[in-house]
C-alpha cells in the first residue's frame, strides 16, 4: 500500500518542465498585455521577450518527435487573425508553425551533430545566422528562435550523456549516442547558448529599438535566462507547490501551447471587435 501511494505521489509530482512552462506562459501574458492593450509600456515588452527563447529551448530539448496536428491549424488561425488586424497585409506565420518545423527537423539535426560534431555545428549555426532576414518572413522569430532550439537539443544531449543517462525518458540508444557525443558536446553546448543569446539580443533590439535603460535590462535578463537554461534538466522538481497549485502547474505544463493560443486569439479578437482597447 505504501509503495503504491508513493508511486502515485511521484506520478503526480511537478516536473522542472512544468515550472519552466508556467514561467513562459506568464511571460507571454505580459508580452500580450503590453503589445495589445498598453501604450508606451516597454517594460511589459522587455519582460515578455523571455518567453519565445524558453519555448524554443524546450522544443529542442524534448524527446518527442510527433507533430500534433492542432499546432498546424491553430498556427494558421492565429496567423489569419493577426493579418486581419493588420488590414490583411502579410505577417510572419505564427510561432506554432515554427515549432512544427523544429519538431520535424530536430531528429535530422541530432544525427548530423552526432556524426559530424563541430563541422555540423558550425555549418548549422552559420546557415541559421545567414538566413535570419529570410526566415523572419517565413515564420515568427525565424532562425533566431531555431538557434535556441539547437541549444536545447545540445543541452539534452549533455544531460543524456552523463552517467545517469537513460533514466529520464531517454532510450538506451539515444543515451549511448549522447555519451559518445559528450566529449566535444559540452563546449559546443556553451557555444550554442552564447550564439543564441547574442543573436536574439541583436535581432530584438533591431525590431524594438529599446532605449538604453530598457536595453540594459533586456541584456541582463537574457543572460540570466541563458545561464538558467544551461543548468536545466527534466525531472521531478525539488520544489513542490502545495495543493491545489500542483494541479495548476501540471495542467499548464501539459497544455502550454493551447493556453498560449487562447491568450493570443483572445487578444486579437478583443482589439478586432473593440478597437478602443487598442492603444
Amino acid at each position: 500500500m505504501y509503495g503504491a501511494t508513493r508511486s502515485a505521489n511521484i506520478a503526480r509530482a511537478v516536473d522542472n518542465t512544468d515550472w519552466l512552462k508556467t514561467a513562459a506562459i506568464v511571460l507571454v501574458a505580459a508580452d500580450h498585455i503590453g503589445y495589445f492593450f498598453l501604450e508606451g509600456a516597454p517594460w511589459w515588452i522587455v519582460v515578455g521577450r523571455l518567453a519565445a527563447p524558453t519555448f524554443f529551448f524546450l522544443l529542442g530539448y524534448a524527446h518527442t518527435r510527433s507533430v500534433p496536428l492542432h499546432w498546424i491549424w491553430l498556427g494558421v488561425i492565429l496567423t489569419l487573425l493577426e493579418s486581419a488586424n493588420a488590414k490583411w497585409t502579410w505577417v510572419a506565420p505564427n510561432i506554432l508553425l515554427s515549432f512544427v518545423l523544429v519538431r520535424i527537423a530536430r531528429p535530422s539535426v541530432q544525427r548530423l551533430l552526432e556524426r559530424h560534431g563541430w563541422v555540423a555545428f558550425i555549418v548549422l549555426t552559420a546557415a541559421l545566422i545567414a538566413l535570419l532576414p529570410l526566415t523572419a518572413k517565413m515564420v515568427d522569430y525565424g532562425s533566431e528562435g531555431w538557434l535556441w532550439a539547437l541549444f536545447g537539443l545540445l543541452q539534452r544531449l549533455h544531460v543524456d550523456g552523463r552517467p545517469a543517462a537513460g533514466t529520464d525518458g531517454a532510450s538506451p540508444n539515444s543515451a549511448a549516442a549522447a555519451r559518445a557525443f559528450a566529449g566535444s558536446g559540452d563546449l559546443m553546448r556553451l557555444s550554442a547558448v552564447l550564439i543564441a543569446a547574442a543573436v536574439y539580443i541583436w535581432q530584438e533590439q533591431q525590431e524594438h529599438a529599446f532605449a538604453q535603460a530598457y536595453f540594459a535590462v533586456f541584456v541582463l535578463e537574457v543572460a540570466v535566462l541563458a545561464f538558467c537554461l544551461s543548468l536545466f534538466e527534466r525531472g521531478t522538481s525539488p520544489i513542490q507547490p502545495p495543493q491545489p497549485f500542483d494541479h495548476l502547474l501540471r495542467f499548464i505544463g501539459r497544455h502550454t501551447l493551447e493556453i498560449y493560443a487562447i491568450q493570443l486569439a483572445g487578444s486579437e479578437l478583443i482589439v478586432m471587435l473593440w478597437p478602443d482597447f487598442s492603444p
